[in-house]
């Protein structure tokens, strides 16, 4: 595997995530906890490591059945995101 994560694998990641993001916005909690497991690892596998805290926080408090602190852990998953998408545009710049 590459040393540094590839600009296409962190592009095509942050699709992804966009994607996960709003398919757990409407899925049960055992749904949203499988997706954020397979968010961590692509975000972790590209070097997005804010993105993998943040989905991983959403996979604990899926499987802890606390569906009231979802709405701010997704609202924390998609900040990060932002922050991501806004300093790739600023490198790739």
């Amino acid at each position: 595997p590459p040393l540094a994560p590839t600009a296409g694998g962190f592009i095509e990641m942050l699709r992804d995530a966009d994607t996960l993001l709003e398919l757990m916005g409407r899925e049960p909690l055992g749904v949203v906890g499988n997706l954020a497991t397979q968010l961590t690892a692509c975000a972790n596998e590209a070097g997005a490591h804010e993105i993998a805290d943040a989905a991983s926080a959403i996979s604990r408090i899926a499987s802890a059945r606390e569906g009231a602190a979802l709405a701010g852990a997704m609202q924390r998953l998609a900040g990060a995101m932002s922050r991501a998408q806004h300093a790739y545009q600023l490198d790739a710049a």
